[in-house]
């Protein structure tokens, strides 16, 4: 499963911009879609076990905010767990291909295998799958986009995903030599059905508070949460199994963790998706003469040249997302191929580099908050992504054959922290570099655009991979796609004014600046609701004094989870 976190908000579609004072209009959508109806939902009573802290109901009593959360949790557990199973896939595929699974005596290398799995090699199974994954849901997700956004089915949908991905979770408990590969070609409904659930959970998130400060307060709490459960999850099944002797049997191990997913993700699932989460009407209608397969490509079709003609940061800070999060979604596959063909990892050890990878994620998400308040987000961004490109390259130079696990554990710490900065980072940035007013459609768009090319660096490694290519070739050849994204992200040139262009100064601005002057001449292109909204968001201009002052409020909310 591929777990995805961006905002999804419902707003105008409109912007205004001023060429030698002469005002045009550019809309990416016919004058019929633009029209959007109420989408609030009054909160119905909480239910009895809605759970309190200091006499107060969590999140301030918003049932949909703890169904948010629960939700997270659950896809993440589920995410987790499937390293144990991916790594008992790879692992059965070697034995029935006829290849060696560990290193011969006297040698510390894994004999090259030539063999052949349902016609490929078996290192080249989780890659492949990955492939096919990256393309069925860049297809499918504009049609997802469209159900969210014309029709009230958003809860449906939701509670239909919930019943799938806990029933598919199931049949992996049965994983051996006879049934890996039904087993493996279940993973591939799974994850696309865990990301049409991450698709719908996301139009939910926008509509969860008017106040933006207080959903930067549920959103740092998601996050926090959905990183403790992996943890907790990873660290009880190599704890549990290690301490009970299968520690070292791939196949038990998979099961148990399967079996401990499928426990908590319906328990959270099913709660917040049949409790909490509740229905919505239709964002706006369906134009007449549309379909739902064609109205979601056209809607993402329109927006792109939207953003290509009249937002030229923005083109580039997408186009920089479209490589960097293709190479990180396949750097996480590909290493896991790579630790268990040629470093010879167990299961428990794969899991102790993905602990070491989310814990790395925690300091990285400081680092970034003093670099950008340093820098800035643009900036800061760069950064993070050529240490991405470091460590991918360092890694394939250092990581040779088996008895490597600290080195490994080092790396996947230091990859943690180069993700958890970019990540971090690049949510600054698709804040600051939006116009007021449109966040609905080009944060969608950013969601797409993280997926578009999400099949194509597992081609390119599976491909190289069944020429016979050493693997450490695939894995430095990922660093291309992190220095493309460093080349898209210089583009977008100087941070504070591509900001003040989209009319989003404020936020960056002290008051009596005197550069405030020279950057009001680059928010002229701004529409009538961008100036009028201005004045109401001086708050933003010190976001990470923001972070200091609800950090309290966030820590009780997490203690009271």
């Amino acid at each position: 499963m591929i777990n995805q976190e961006v905002q999804d908000a419902r707003t105008a579609e409109v912007v205004t911009s001023t060429n030698q004072g002469e005002t045009t209009e550019f809309s990416h959508d016919p004058p019929e879609s633009s029209e959007r109806r109420p989408n609030r939902h009054p909160q119905p009573p909480l239910p009895k076990w809605f759970p309190y802290w200091k006499h107060k109901p969590i999140y301030h009593g918003n049932g949909e905010a703890l169904g948010w959360v629960m939700d997270s949790i659950g896809r993440s557990v589920a995410f987790a767990a499937s390293a144990f199973l991916l790594t008992a896939l790879l692992r059965l595929a070697k034995e029935e291909a006829g290849c060696e699974t560990d290193p011969p005596p006297g040698s510390n290398k894994v004999p090259s295998c030539d063999g052949r799995v349902y016609g490929i090699r078996p290192s080249s199974l989780l890659t492949t799958f990955l492939v096919i994954v990256g393309i069925i849901s860049a297809a499918l997700l504009p049609f997802m986009g469209a159900i969210v956004d014309y029709t009230n089915k958003r809860l449906v949908v939701g509670q239909v995903t919930t019943v799938i991905l806990c029933l598919l979770i199931l049949p992996s408990l049965a994983i051996s030599s006879k049934t890996w590969f039904p087993i493996a070609l279940l993973q591939l409904p799974l994850a696309f059905v865990g990301w049409a659930q991450t698709l719908v959970t996301y139009a939910y998130l926008p509509e969860l508070t008017d106040s933006e400060e207080r959903l930067n307060q549920y959103t740092q709490s998601f996050t926090i949460l959905s990183f403790i459960a992996m943890l907790l999850l990873i660290g009880g099944v190599v704890g549990v199994s290690s301490f009970a002797g299968f520690g070292d049997d791939e196949i038990d191990v998979a099961r148990f963790g399967q079996a401990v997913s499928f426990v908590i993700v319906s328990a959270v699932l099913y709660p917040a998706w049949f409790r909490l989460f509740q229905p919505r009407l239709a964002c706006q209608p369906l134009p007449q003469g549309r379909s739902l397969l064609t109205a979601g490509w056209r809607k993402v079709f329109g927006t792109s040249i939207f953003i290509y003609r009249n937002i030229p940061s923005l083109k580039w800070f997408y186009t920089s997302v479209s490589f960097v999060d293709a190479g990180v979604g396949s750097l996480a596959t590909v290493m896991l191929t790579y630790l268990t063909d040629t470093l010879a990892f167990t299961t428990t050890e794969n899991g102790i580099t993905f602990m070491c990878f989310l814990v790395g994620s925690i300091p990285g998400a400081v680092i970034a908050g003093y670099t950008t308040s340093l820098w800035n987000p643009a900036r800061s961004s760069i950064a993070a992504t050529c240490l991405l490109a470091g460590t991918t390259i360092a890694a394939a130079s250092v990581l040779e054959g088996p008895g490597q696990q600290m080195e490994t554990y080092i790396f996947a710490s230091v990859w943690g922290a180069a993700g958890g900065w970019k990540w971090t980072t690049d949510r600054v940035l698709a804040s600051t570099l939006i116009p007021r007013n449109q966040d609905a459609e080009l944060m969608g768009t950013y969601l797409f655009s993280g997926q578009i090319l999400s099949w194509l660096p597992p081609l390119v490694f599976t491909g190289m991979n069944e020429a016979g290519l050493s693997q450490r070739v695939g894995i430095g050849v990922l660093s291309t796609w992190f220095l493309l994204g460093v080349t898209c992200l210089i583009l977008i040139g100087d941070y504070r004014k591509a900001v003040a262009m989209v009319g989003r100064e404020h936020m960056l601005l002290h008051q009596d600046s005197p550069e405030e002057e020279e950057l009001s001449d680059f928010a002229q292109p701004l529409s009538r609701y961008q100036r009028e909204s201005q004045s109401s968001s001086r708050e933003h201009r010190q976001g990470h004094l923001q972070f200091k002052h609800s950090y309290r409020q966030v820590w009780e909310q997490l203690i009271a989870t």
